[in-house]
């Protein structure tokens, strides 16, 4: 198998790195830019695409704009190496170079930043699924871990960014339909540097038991402090509800893909119960930079959560009340000495979360007997520091290190006996080097070697149905990596490859009942190889037609795993595809019509450990047809229209791995249809 991949992507590395033409490091739908507007954020650096020593992917307000408006779904999974899922509408999985076994919900693994403030808190959590679509117009992923700058998370880092739309004064009402009772309103009024935005987001879903309600409110404001700061401030509010179908067996699938999981003779089914998630979460945080002189800058970030959160499942009715605190601190000097540039950057980051958690017994959505009553304390602290120099002849180098340190305090109040225990993670150094050559003003090479960590997450060493794992380990990467590059107005490509070795893998597992939990599974080795190519076929004064393609190989296994008499060792780790294809097509035409195409094939996947069964590879192809038009001065629409394909024996937008009872399935539709209006009115800040 590793042959034939070869084969197949040989004549396309060849023709990206022999071809005399340049490229740009941009997202990989955006019109060409030049090199110079372009500028990668990652490991505090603000380099230049070919200067950069990190692998990262870009996705912009242009991106998002290209595919379907519902979630940021089809355009995360554009990113070579990166996937997105959503099993049911509002319940999101976030993979990056990695098995998303470890995500039965949520997001592991992974480390978040809005806006420069730690939006996953300090148990590992993150609630993307809380934000409106319209909320976030720039996202920076970085891949490989980044423990060196960032703390926990060896899958690697995101970026965030809410930015203001232009510099004149806005209002904008945009409101979008689709199918399975599909409906978005969103309202956006900025006035100078201050941007509210409001969203309501409503489905009834494919399956039964799969509906979704979300309201959403954001706002950005920044403002000089003096005349060397500056202060940001970020709010944010949502009340989400979401069901849950749950998963179910092939035979279910094949008679009826809308089921959902369905009663036994010994537990009931999805709907009976009425599963489902409320979560309402709160965020106030604050980013205040600050110049100290010509070479000094700190930039100081802190945050307040709240997350009221409840979920009615199968066999329980869970309760958990939680507040977060953090912050982030980094003082960052800068000198040129001759041809020679240094940027040394240094600091920490702290946080503290305090979870108050309860489990009743669930008589179709109602909470009747307590079952456990437990509080969970998580705190975390990442020092840090790293230098950059770039020297002459086009060579940067990069070195990093961190000390990380974890905590968790559980007590158990009932039921009785009273228990109290503690999990500490300390003592953690993540260190990482990179190198990174610019040769001709065209190409780039980077070589780098990095470490990270990954500390279980609250509901990893609290599983669903309670209790406290403090034998749960945490999870230890280390990188290796090599990426080329070139740029240019016509063509953008880049090639990775790397070897990414983990120890204390963590997987999950479910019980009888459907409940999750978590165990150490040994180590694996993820072998990967990824690319993108851009190439503009034709750029006139009101047409730009524009081809790329995108994807990535993989060969993740299991070393060293076995489970009771059985050993899994060489196996493939379930949830990744040995080849994932993306391609498509951005076609720019008069009169403000654009047109975009997109085409995704997924290779299949296992569903279990023991690799005994496997999914079913997909096509997905997405149309989207959109018309601009500016009506004098302040009034601007935009319509949009999107349809999508799917080609598949079975369609998932997530499995469930290692699901008792073999229901790994969570069926989605194989096609669907949006459409919306957007209407602007601007005026300028005099």
């Amino acid at each position: 198998m590793a042959h034939s991949f070869l084969t197949q992507i040989t004549p396309l590395l060849l023709f990206v790195l022999l071809s005399n033409r340049s490229f740009a490091q941009t997202d990989t739908l955006a019109t060409t830019h030049h090199l110079e507007e372009v500028k990668v954020q990652a490991f505090a650096s603000s380099s230049s695409p070919l200067q950069t020593t990190a692998t990262v992917g870009i996705l912009t307000s242009k991106t998002f704009l290209r595919l379907p408006a519902n979630t940021w779904v089809a355009a995360v999974n554009t990113v070579p190496g990166v996937r997105m899922e959503e099993r049911s509408p509002g319940s999101y999985r976030f993979s990056i170079r990695g098995s998303l076994i470890r995500s039965p919900f949520g997001v592991r693994n992974v480390k978040f930043y809005w806006n420069g403030i730690p939006f996953t808190d300090a148990s590992g959590n993150t609630a993307i699924n809380s934000l409106d679509y319209g909320a976030i117009n720039h996202m920076e992923i970085i891949k490989g871990p980044g423990s060196s700058l960032y703390g926990a998370g060896t899958g690697g880092v995101v970026l965030l960014q809410s930015e203001p739309s232009g510099t004149d004064n806005h209002l904008s009402q945009s409101l979008q339909f689709g199918r399975y009772g599909y409906l978005n309103n969103s309202t956006e009024i900025q006035l100078g540097a201050t941007t509210i935005q409001y969203g309501h987001t409503q489905q009834e879903g494919y399956r039964s038991q799969s509906a979704m309600t979300r309201d959403a409110l954001r706002i950005n404001s920044s403002f000089d402090v003096g005349q060397k700061g500056r202060l940001s401030i970020l709010g944010m509010y949502s009340d989400l509800h979401y069901q849950t179908p749950g998963g179910i067996n092939l035979t279910q699938y094949q008679t009826d893909p809308t089921l959902a999981r369905q009663a036994t003779a010994t537990i009931p089914g999805s709907e009976s119960q009425k599963a489902g998630i409320y979560s309402k979460v709160a965020l106030l945080g604050f980013n205040y930079r600050l110049s100290l002189g010509k070479q000094w800058t700190q930039s100081s970030a802190l945050y307040l959560s709240t997350t009221d959160f409840t979920n009615p499942f199968i066999t329980n009715y869970e309760k958990r009340n939680e507040v977060g605190i953090g912050g982030r601190n980094l003082w960052q000097y800068r000198r040129a000495i001759g041809n020679v540039e240094l940027a040394w950057t240094s600091g920490f980051e702290w946080q503290y979360g305090k979870s108050a958690q309860k489990n009743f017994d669930n008589e179709a959505g109602t909470p009747t007997q307590i079952q456990t009553a437990e509080d969970i304390g998580s705190k975390n602290l990442s020092v840090f520091t790293q230098l950059e120099t770039v020297l002459g002849h086009g060579l940067t180098l990069n070195t990093g290190l961190s000390y990380n340190y974890n905590q968790y305090l559980y007590e158990k109040f009932h039921p009785l006996p009273y228990a109290n225990e503690q999990k500490t993670i300390k003592g953690i150094f993540a260190p990482r080097v990179a190198l990174n050559k610019v040769i001709d003003r065209q190409w780039s090479a980077t070589l780098s070697y990095s470490e990270g960590f990954s500390a279980p997450t609250l509901q990893e060493i609290r599983p669903s149905a309670g209790g406290f794992r403090a034998d749960l380990n945490a999870e230890k990467g280390s990188n290796f990596e090599l990426s080329l590059r070139r740029e240019g107005k016509k063509l953008s490509a880049e090639v990775n490859a790397y070897h990414f070795a983990l120890k204390e893998t963590i997987v999950s597992r479910s019980d009888s009942t459907g409940s999750e939990f978590f165990v150490n599974a040994g180590n694996t080795r993820q072998n990967g190889i990824e690319w993108r190519v851009s190439y503009s076929l034709f750029e006139g004064k009101s047409v730009h037609l524009q081809l790329w393609t995108s994807g990535n190989g993989t060969h993740y296994t299991f070393r060293d795993y076995s489970l009771g008499e059985s050993s899994y060792h060489g196996n493939r780790l379930p949830g990744v595809p040995a080849l994932t294809l993306t391609s498509g097509l951005n076609a720019s035409l008069p009169f403000g019509f654009a047109v975009f195409a997109t085409h995704q094939h997924g290779g299949k996947v296992y569903l279990n450990d023991a690799n005994t069964v496997e999914s079913t590879p997909y096509d997905q192809w997405i149309a989207k047809l959109t018309w601009k038009k500016e009506w004098g001065r302040h009034l601007s629409t935009e319509w949009s229209a999107s349809v999508e394909k799917v080609y598949a024996d079975i369609y998932s937008l997530g499995y469930d791995y290692n699901a008792f009872g073999s229901r790994y399935y969570n069926s989605a539709p194989k096609n669907n249809f949006w459409t919306g209006l957007k209407l602007g009115w601007r005026w300028s800040k005099k």
